[in-house]
């Protein structure tokens, strides 16, 4: 691959053979000044628009050396889906150098890492995958329509008496764990502590917080696992119509799911289900308001809306990082930067899907681009195993309100807060009909 930029102050210098616990132990007690980082997520700035940021890192930095992450990040689109494919490259936290002693957090939640299909080999990732596909394959979900349908109009005739809404919590943080629950056959007064189980489980993975922080976080989500437990057990008794039947009883060759591997796929569903489609239907919405002649064109042809989804994921992607972490088993290079064993990399997919050699006019937000080249849902063995019912969510929500409120606007700008992987739109002010006037 060709040289990266090593030269510049913002990249990394080869680094002295010490071990990575020793190495970051001396950066945080050195007393030399350092330039200010390149990347830093947690400036609101930066959240609001990354994308200047992003034109840096893929310009100055294609392979950065992110200090407060511990990580290596990649940000042009040919390094990302090589890196994504590359079977040298491991997805098990446990083979990361700064992987820290577990024994402190509770059993239920290392059980749930040690059984998540990130960190299964091949062979056993392979067949989860397969147990679980017949759930959620482009066939299945079309199947779960009619309930999505009924959850966003049960949402909607809650808005309907209100003429400025805050889309953000009034709709779209509701909208998806209400579907995920149903589909799993959870029932309603569930839906408060799994929103939150799903959060923390988010929070708890980001490499930035201190091993106490991550231990508190973790003891916080035992009343989620008790509960998801009891839930298979009735369901495994007693099966009903819902996915959480279906995967207790999927059988494939006589091979089915364990009770652990199946507290540790609800919880990613859960997971994704309170988090990756709340910000997509955000996002999705926000490109059309700032896109006025895209939104009229799909309020006249609703089939564009597939096309806006898959646009909005690349052209304004809601996350800051965005991939499943990687951590070489071997030494690697990446455009002449050695990357040591067990380092972790991440792909900055916002930054990758803005590459003007993927794509030259990358700033258009262009709803009938060939989605192909998409990466927002991962690629090769670990492509989403939600994607699927994440877009037929997204779609129905945004025919939905559409068609609902023909004259639906923006009402203020969004504000933004703080997340560990996803630019969070904290509020999102919509007009849903024109203002009365006497």
């Amino acid at each position: 691959m060709p040289a990266g930029h090593r030269s510049s102050p913002t990249s990394r210098p080869r680094r002295p053979p010490v071990s990575l616990r020793h190495r970051y132990n001396a950066t945080v007690t050195s007393t030399t000044s350092s330039p200010a980082p390149l990347y830093d997520p947690s400036d609101l700035a930066f959240v609001a628009d990354p994308y200047p940021t992003y034109r840096r890192l893929r310009e100055e930095a294609p392979v950065y050396w992110w200090e407060a992450g511990h990580s290596w990040l990649l940000s042009r689109y040919d390094d990302v889906v090589a890196t994504l494919k590359d079977p040298r490259l491991s997805t098990d936290i446990r083979d990361w150098s700064l992987y820290q002693d577990q024994r402190d957090m509770p059993a239920k939640f290392i059980e749930m890492n040690e059984h998540s299909v990130l960190q299964l080999d091949r062979r056993s990732h392979a067949r989860i995958r397969k147990l679980v596909s017949p759930s959620l394959n482009p066939r299945a979900v079309v199947d779960y329509e009619p309930l999505i349908e009924e959850v966003i109009t049960e949402l909607l005739d809650d808005l309907d008496e209100t003429e400025v809404v805050d889309f953000a919590k009034d709709f779209a943080e509701g909208m998806p764990i209400r579907v995920i629950r149903k589909i799993l056959g959870i029932p309603a007064e569930h839906d408060a502590l799994f929103r939150s189980w799903g959060a923390t489980l988010t929070q708890v993975a980001t490499p930035m917080r201190s091993h106490e922080e991550r231990v508190a976080m973790a003891r916080a989500l035992m009343p989620g696992f008790e509960l998801l437990e009891q839930l298979i057990e009735q369901r495994r008794v007693d099966p009903t119509d819902d996915m959480l039947s279906a995967l207790i009883h999927a059988q494939e060759q006589e091979e089915r799911l364990t009770a652990k591997e199946l507290v540790s796929l609800v919880g990613a569903l859960i997971t994704a289900g309170s988090e990756t489609t709340v910000h997509l239907v955000i996002f999705a919405l926000l490109e059309l308001f700032r896109h006025p002649e895209v939104m009229a064109r799909v309020r006249n042809d609703p089939s564009l809306i597939p096309g806006v989804l898959e646009e909005s994921l690349r052209h304004d992607n809601f996350s800051t990082l965005g991939s499943i972490p990687r951590y070489p088993l071997e030494d690697i290079e990446i455009r002449g930067q050695t990357i040591r064993k067990g380092e972790m990399i991440m792909c900055v997919m916002g930054a990758a899907m803005h590459d003007e050699r993927m794509w030259p006019d990358a700033e258009e937000f262009d709803i009938e681009r060939d989605p192909i080249p998409n990466i927002s849902f991962g690629r090769g063995s670990h492509f989403c195993m939600g994607a699927h019912l994440a877009r037929l969510e997204g779609r129905i929500a945004i025919q939905s309100l559409l068609a609902r409120y023909p004259e639906m606007s923006l009402a203020g700008e969004p504000e933004f807060g703080h997340h560990a992987f996803a630019r969070l739109v904290t509020a999102l002010p919509v007009r849903l009909r024109p203002a009365e006037t006497a």
